[in-house]
């Protein structure tokens, strides 16, 4: 994808990528993997971080467009843009899981929970090669029944996505202004006139595929919020009548994070920047009548006014007067900090003129929201009873505290050891640095499993398969084996029972503990070709303290 007008980070991330897409011709294949892996997960913070500003700016438009019709238009168009955004993303986020899903056969269960660092195909080029219909690099198609996972596919939704959140500008000049800011979702192609998911994709590993696709949501994530901004920029012009000179308080933020400092901008809607005015701050009702009465009587009197009892600061009574230092260029610029939760506030300006003292009352308001909480599993979405599940817990202040049933402090990140299946939720409060109280920053709940039956297996045998004698002879115990399980553990087997027909009469041998003992190898030494054996009621004791009963092992001589 083009690189366009993107953050640093981004832009640092994307050079990444293609230096190690070139050193991956020169077959530099383990230690470019492991980057490719660092970098996925560097794209995929980033892209959370971009979900949870929308998210912010998504309900200041609600809020807007609840009070304002004029604003509601706008409120809608944003609305649409989210749903186009959020379909763009969901598309590639289910590639991703198929993608890994074909490539180690994994169930669409495991698919969807797994990372790609715990992949074990991760280096493979056919598999995604060929899913994605790019087999023949001359003339990519769309593989009958998975059309929906080709690259062909994958370019014609993400130009239909460009085009259809470019469409919410009515006007030419703008929709040309935001084509050149979000042009890092072209899908160009290449110099060499390789299509474009050619160029891309083609003969690319599976954990470079993966990273190209995070940034891909990425870009989708940073090309939603360019747009929502530039909407948001139309609530703000909407809101000021030209007309008259009035009173006016432009917020950056209407709405911020818990901790975070609120800033606003106070002025005349014309004003002289060569004038500072008098400005008075209000957090109760005042008398708007006096303060317009002023301009008819050319009388000025402050208490008249203001309500309440006088401060020196916004911490301090129910009004005070901003200081000189905190007024240059004809603005006030008004700093504090407040609790969670809406705070209504507003005042006066006064200037002087030759005519006498005229006053512009102002009314406003900011919500003060709780901040952002991110808890991970760092191997799977869920967590399974038994293991140590590992989590990274990251909020934005510094001294923070989680806890959960199993939950325990290890190194820089947690261990969840849970006890029953279910959910679990983990609770996360941090600490607010000027008062010292405990702030809740939220909670998050994960899915408790039990650890999934291993499968058995019999001299590198499953299920039910075919095997000579002399391997068959050789073999010593009965295994379970973890296949695709993410967490490194040992199931022993405990005992089983191993039987075979001979003469029409059946033979079984009860055996504790894992070997074959020398009844079964007496067994196998006399069999005879096409002489099926059976490992039957294989039990096994899980590290979740349950002891399950695996699938038997049918083995036939040949």
């Amino acid at each position: 994808m083009s690189g366009g007008d993107l953050p640093p980070r981004q832009k640092m991330i994307g050079m990444m990528y293609l230096v190690l897409t070139a050193l991956l011709a020169l077959n530099i294949s383990k230690d470019i993997l492991e980057a490719f892996i660092k970098i996925n997960n560097g794209i995929e913070n980033t892209t959370i971080s971009f979900d949870a500003s929308n998210g912010i700016l998504y309900r200041a438009f609600d809020k807007a467009g609840a009070e304002s019709p004029a604003a509601k238009k706008w409120a809608d168009k944003a609305s649409q843009v989210k749903k186009l955004a959020d379909d763009m993303y969901n598309h590639v986020k289910q590639l991703k899981i198929v993608l890994m899903e074909t490539t180690d056969g994994l169930s669409k269960e495991v698919a969807d929970t797994i990372h790609i660092e715990n992949v074990e195909g991760k280096d493979n080029y056919d598999v995604p090669t060929h899913l994605m219909g790019l087999a023949d690099p001359s003339t990519p198609v769309k593989m009958p029944g998975e059309e929906e996972w080709s690259g062909i596919t994958l370019r014609e939704k993400l130009n239909a996505y460009q085009k259809g959140i470019l469409d919410v500008f009515e006007e030419v000049d703008v929709r040309t202004e935001m084509s050149k800011k979000i042009n890092y979702l072209n899908t160009p192609d290449a110099k060499n006139k390789d299509k474009w998911e050619v160029n891309n994709f083609y003969h690319a590993p599976l954990a470079a595929t993966i990273t190209l696709l995070s940034k891909i949501q990425s870009d989708v994530r940073t090309s939603e919020a360019d747009i929502i901004n530039k909407l948001y920029e139309r609530i703000d012009a909407g809101g000021v009548s030209f007309n008259k000179v009035r009173g006016m308080a432009v917020m950056p933020k209407a709405y911020i994070m818990d901790g975070d400092t609120f800033r606003a901008d106070i002025f005349t809607a014309a004003y002289d920047n060569r004038t500072n005015p008098e400005i008075y701050i209000s957090k109760v009702a005042f008398d708007t009548a006096a303060a317009l009465a002023v301009e008819k009587t050319q009388k000025f009197d402050v208490n008249a006014i203001m309500k309440g009892t006088k401060g020196d600061s916004w911490s301090q009574g129910d009004w005070y007067q901003m200081n000189e230092k905190d007024i240059a260029a004809g603005k006030g610029n008004l700093r504090v900090r407040e609790g969670v939760g809406e705070h209504a506030w507003g005042g006066i300006i006064k200037l002087n003129t030759k005519k006498g003292p005229k006053v512009y009352p102002f009314e406003s308001s900011f919500e003060v929201g709780k901040p952002a909480l991110a808890v991970s599993a760092d191997k799977m979405n869920v967590f399974y009873i038994g293991v140590d599940n590992p989590v990274s817990i990251a909020a934005p202040m510094p001294n923070f505290t989680a806890s959960a049933p199993g939950l325990t402090k290890s190194g820089k990140g947690y261990i969840m050891r849970p006890k029953t299946p279910g959910e679990v939720k983990i609770v996360v409060t941090g600490v607010d640095k000027t008062t010292g109280k405990n702030v809740p920053l939220g909670s998050v709940p994960f899915r408790v499993k039990r650890i999934p039956d291993p499968k058995s297996y019999c001299a590198g045998k499953t299920g039910s398969e075919s095997i000579q004698k002399i391997a068959f002879s050789s073999a010593g115990t009965v295994q379970a084996k973890m296949d695709g399980f993410d967490f490194n553990i040992t199931v022993n087997v405990s005992s089983f029972v191993f039987s075979t027909t001979i003469s029409g009469i059946v033979q079984e041998i009860p055996v504790h503990g894992n070997k074959l003992n020398e009844q079964c190898k007496k067994l196998i030494g006399g069999s005879k070709r096409n002489q099926k054996f059976y490992i039957e009621k294989i039990k096994v004791s899980m590290p979740d303290g349950t002891s399950r009963t695996l699938s038997p092992v049918i083995l036939k001589i040949i």
